[in-house]
């Protein structure tokens, strides 16, 4: 990842009570956290990838109402988030494909 080419990351979170939720990152979660490191000092996504994905997976979250509001940040990240991983880079769960990756080859065409 770089600075000029940042993804919006599909995430599957994995939570202490059990649950595997998966989420994707959209711009208002990317603002939310551009907004938040300013805010704090915190460092760029590529200095501290773990941190940017678990924000990223907090605030996806959040948005979407899959977590309670009174879920902070603190406590999602230090608490409540076991594992974060970015399903984006082709793995999903269990070290398979994500369900909507695409084949990038295509099937051979005969001549006629």
């Amino acid at each position: 990842m770089t600075d000029t080419a940042l993804a919006t990351p599909r995430l599957e979170v994995v939570l202490d009570d059990g649950r595997t939720l998966v989420t994707q990152a959209l711009n208002p979660d990317l603002l939310r956290y551009d907004r938040t490191a300013s805010k704090h000092g915190w460092p760029k996504p590529t200095d501290a990838p773990f941190l940017w994905l678990t924000f990223l997976a907090w605030a996806a979250l959040r948005r979407t109402n899959e977590i309670p509001e009174s879920m902070d940040w603190s406590s999602f990240a230090d608490v409540h988030a076991l594992q974060v991983r970015n399903l984006t880079d082709g793995e999903g769960a269990n070290g398979t494909a994500p369900p909507d990756a695409v084949d990038p080859t295509q099937e051979a065409v005969e001549p006629e």
